[in-house]
């Protein structure tokens, strides 16, 4: 592929997932009236997620796009009433920050977000090594969070 070519098919992959997520077809309850097509999953949240934190880091042009539309997600996920609503919330956290330990603004973000979302959840796990406290926010995390403000 040419690098036009491959541009085209990153941001047609971003603008697909992106339409899934504004559609609201990733937290259907139900089947379309239209379709045999079962409800949404957490199997496919999990891909949407994973598929977004790769275009993340494939180019970093993208990097902000993808994390905007993992923000949308994750809003998405917090107003849906889906049955598997507390292991999709669980495998957010472990795609987004166990997983992948690279920190970026973008990333800071979505995290300040879900930790409100979320207070429950085991941060500590989440945000480690990177952070000392759980509460990102908190007096001894602020060199850590200066170092990844000025990266950008």
């Amino acid at each position: 592929m040419t690098g036009q070519e491959e541009r085209d098919v990153l941001f047609a992959r971003l603008f697909g997932i992106m339409a899934l997520i504004q559609s609201k077809l990733v937290f259907r309850t139900k089947p379309l009236p239209s379709s045999t097509t079962s409800a949404s999953s957490l199997e496919s949240y999990e891909r949407i997620l994973v598929d977004l934190v790769n275009l993340s880091e494939r180019k970093s042009w993208l990097r902000e796009s993808a994390w905007f539309t993992i923000h949308l997600a994750v809003n998405e996920l917090e107003k849906a009433q889906v049955d598997w609503k507390g292991e999709a919330v669980q495998k957010t956290l472990e795609i987004l920050f166990v997983d992948n330990k690279t920190w970026s603004t973008e990333k800071l973000a979505v995290g300040l977000e879900l930790q409100s979302a979320y207070p429950e959840s085991d941060w500590k796990s989440a945000f480690a090594p990177a952070f000392k406290t759980p509460e990102l926010l908190s007096v001894g995390n602020l060199g850590t969070m200066s170092k990844i403000l000025k990266v950008r």
